[in-house]
């Protein structure tokens, strides 16, 4: 490397670092210009995640950079990104990696790295749209040649103008949160290399976050199973079922009573089901007095020491009987209990994350390597986390890696109930895609700052309930907004409704619900799942 790069390169390095730097100064403000006053907002977390994997390698590298250092940090910057915003930024970085150490002017290797990431980042996303981070990035990348300190300028020009791009944004008041962090980490970037940045280290925005409440993410890193919900059943029964509805309906009543965890799935007279006991006998027998009884299994959740391992790894246990298998499943779960159900459900794999804690693109890619299968079907069951999921499938060489777009876990439970293990996968990917799509989806969660909607308004510490046209409800009363969700979901033609329930939430009042939503919806089959999951104390599917 000459002289001239060397030291380009040595610049470009330090930029990196002050990225990180100035990021971990900003990034709990960034987390709070969360679109929906909902408790997951992790943009800024995700992007300093992103940015400390790339830091970590750089740092390995010491001080000795030779001609290809770029791309071993880009790579470790990619492998470390977390949800959407994460994907990007990683897109952004390479882009500034590979271009800035050229030997041009170097206004003309800011201006090809932006040109560049830009087109990397917009391509990175599924659906791009106006008033994100891909607008902030595309107005420096638009104009012309330009001194770097104007190019900044243009970006944070269209940062303020995200809200008029986006609806979502101007009602709840706040910029676009991916394009705030991006200003932070080009703008710290930009000052290490020697350029007067105007109004550095001065964002508004961000100010304005201060004064909205902080989100408290979960810490899904160490999720052990038998820890899922306090639960003090110590076994799992699960057989097939041959039987009626109403003989279905009597079994689920006895083991109401004897066990939680309770999962029954299937239609026309064939059902899988699930229970945590401590009542073995009984459970199976409440089945035979049911139907047919086959495929009977019990496992000893206490002595579970693999499985536990294998949830908090997020990589499968060793299973002879899987070697053969033709398609494996891999799918990301927030909440033991989800982990858990999914295991049952025929997941090979499952990765810890969802709602406030992103897995990394390299978390899902250990996940889809160890799968003991030639095609991976990959269940992302989150919208943010579509994007690092994608990034898996160009990085396998000797998988197949298939996407079911999944965006909740509601979603991936009716794929599974489609999934076929002999089948080819491309012939899973349709079947389990269509049935993710049949389902309506909502979820309620607690607001962690004031706000409106369509029918009212709504205060700090309310339960509010979201589907896919935004918040339907919301009240003080928990039981008020899960009736009121459910009934913008059910409609004419509705056979099921799934309700999942959450981390925390009090058996009694939980019991309270499900027995309202079985007396309101008496025609349909209502199934109860312990989900476990953290920060949403009910999530509901219909079908």
């Amino acid at each position: 490397m000459e002289s001239g790069q060397f030291r380009r390169s040595n610049q470009v390095a330090e930029g990196l670092r002050a990225a990180r730097v100035g990021l971990q100064r900003h990034y709990a403000a960034v987390d709070r210009l969360n679109v929906f006053p909902v408790p997951d907002g992790d943009t800024g977390s995700n992007m300093l995640a992103t940015l400390a994997a790339g830091v970590k390698a750089l740092d390995e590298l010491g001080d000795q950079l030779d001609a290809d250092w770029y791309r071993v940090v880009a790579k470790a910057s990619l492998l470390g990104a977390r949800g959407n915003s994460g994907v990007i930024l990683s897109q952004i970085l390479q882009a500034m990696l590979r271009r800035l150490p050229d030997d041009l002017p170097l206004a003309e290797a800011w201006h090809a790295a932006l040109v560049e990431g830009s087109e990397a980042a917009t391509s990175a996303v599924l659906n791009p749209k106006q008033g994100t981070i891909l607008s902030v990035i595309a107005a420096g990348a638009a104009s012309p040649i330009e001194p770097i300190g104007e190019s900044l300028v243009r970006m944070r020009e269209a940062l303020i103008k995200t809200p008029e791009q986006l609806e979502v944004l101007k009602r709840a008041g706040v910029v676009d949160s991916g394009g705030a962090g991006l200003i932070v980490v080009l703008e710290a970037f930009a000052d290490a290399l020697g350029v007067e940045v105007a109004d550095a280290g001065t964002y508004p925005w961000l100010e304005h976050a201060a004064d909205l409440t902080a989100p408290v993410l979960p810490d899904l890193s160490s999720v052990e199973l038998d820890s899922a919900g306090e639960s003090e059943m110590r076994f799992e029964v699960m057989f097939s079922l041959e039987s009626s509805d109403q003989r279905v309906t009597a079994m689920k009543t006895v083991w109401s009573g004897i066990g939680d965890s309770i999962v029954v799935v299937g239609a026309e007279g064939i059902y899988r089901c699930h229970v945590h006991t401590n009542e073995i006998g009984p459970a199976i027998e409440a089945g035979i007095q049911a139907g047919t009884v086959s495929d009977i299994s019990v496992t000893d959740l206490v002595h579970q020491v693999d499985e536990l391992t294998w949830v908090r790894e997020g990589l499968a246990a060793p299973a002879a009987a899987q070697l053969d298998q033709r398609t494996a499943v891999v799918a990301v779960a927030a909440g033991a209990g989800v982990a858990r159900l999914f295991k049952s459900f025929g997941v090979q794999s499952v990765v810890m994350g969802g709602q406030g804690r992103n897995p990394s693109i390299k978390e899902l890619l250990d996940a889809v390597q160890s799968a003991n299968s030639h095609s991976v079907l990959l269940l992302p069951n989150n919208s943010n986390i579509q994007a690092a999921a994608q990034s898996v499938v160009s990085l396998v060489d000797k998988k197949e890696v298939l996407i079911i777009p999944t965006v909740n876990v509601l979603e991936g439970f009716a794929a599974l109930m489609a999934f076929d293990p002999e089948s080819e996968s491309a012939v899973n990917l349709e079947r389990m895609t269509q049935a993710a799509r049949r389902v309506s989806w909502g979820e309620v969660t607690t607001a962690v700052r004031a706000g409106t909607y369509e029918h009212g308004t709504f205060s700090v510490g309310c339960f509010i309930a979201l589907s896919a046209e935004g918040i339907v409800a919301a009240a003080d009363d928990l039981e008020q907004v899960v009736l009121a969700l459910i009934a913008s979901l059910v409609h004419e033609g509705s056979e099921i409704v799934t309700v999942l329930i959450g981390e925390g939430v009090d058996s009694g009042r939980a019991t309270t619900i499900v027995r309202k939503v079985e007396e309101i919806y008496h025609e349909l089959t209502v199934e109860v799942l312990h989900g476990d999951q953290p920060l949403y104390p009910f999530l509901v599917g219909v079908e």
